[in-house]
């Protein structure tokens, strides 16, 4: 888990108008929610921090909103979700969610793949099917990441969320019979595989 400042401003004037002026001027119009606060603060934050942020820490890291207004208090919260423009080259909106240090919090935490499949040696491909999965824990125990060892997997074979080793204090949340990554097997393999079959049946008995 890393902690991150993020300057904010809190802003009383909402609508597209206001949303593209911002944008202009390199704000993103941005919300920060949670059941500590009374209501929704409306805010806008620098775009090339937050971009710094997902860069560096992703959607894991707890940032202390700072507001420079002695009415508002600092806020941890976590970037929970973000909007990009069609050509996903600029943000356009984001969503923060305030926390606590002793209260849980449902995170998505990115999948590291490790190690060479001996699938993949005997000629087959690794395809990926989800980057992320779903987590519980305090704040403080989100990891960066959660790496899952893809060394003993074999042609047609797969791994499902239930098969997720989390860290200490981390609860998985995802759906446990999705499938996270598998080794597939090619056309040029079956066909070797289908040609030493016939081959194999060929043969004739020992006497």
């Amino acid at each position: 888990m890393s902690q991150v400042k993020l300057e904010a401003k809190v802003r009383k004037n909402t609508g597209k108008g206001v949303a593209r002026k911002l944008r202009r001027e390199g704000r993103i119009p941005s919300v920060l929610y949670g059941h500590h606060l009374e209501e929704p603060i409306i805010l806008d934050v620098n775009s090339k921090d937050v971009e710094k942020i997902l860069q560096t820490s992703g959607k894991t890291a707890i940032i202390n909103l700072t507001f420079g207004d002695a009415n508002i208090q600092d806020q941890l919260a976590m970037l929970v979700d973000y909007q990009r423009n069609v050509f996903g080259t600029s943000l356009l909106h984001v969503d923060f969610k305030q926390v606590r240090m002793d209260e849980k919090v449902v995170a998505s935490v990115p999948i590291v793949l490790v190690g060479e499949s001996i699938g993949v040696k005997a000629g087959g491909v690794l395809e990926q099917h989800i980057h992320e999965v779903e987590i519980e824990s305090l704040p403080q125990n989100i990891p960066a990441h959660i790496e899952i060892d893809v060394t003993n997997l074999d042609l047609g074979h797969h791994l499902t969320a239930a098969q997720v080793v989390c860290p200490e204090g981390v609860e998985l949340k995802s759906n446990p019979e999705e499938t996270i990554v598998s080794v597939a097997i090619t056309r040029a393999v079956a066909e070797e595989q289908g040609a030493a079959s016939e081959e194999a049946n060929a043969a004739p008995a020992a006497e």
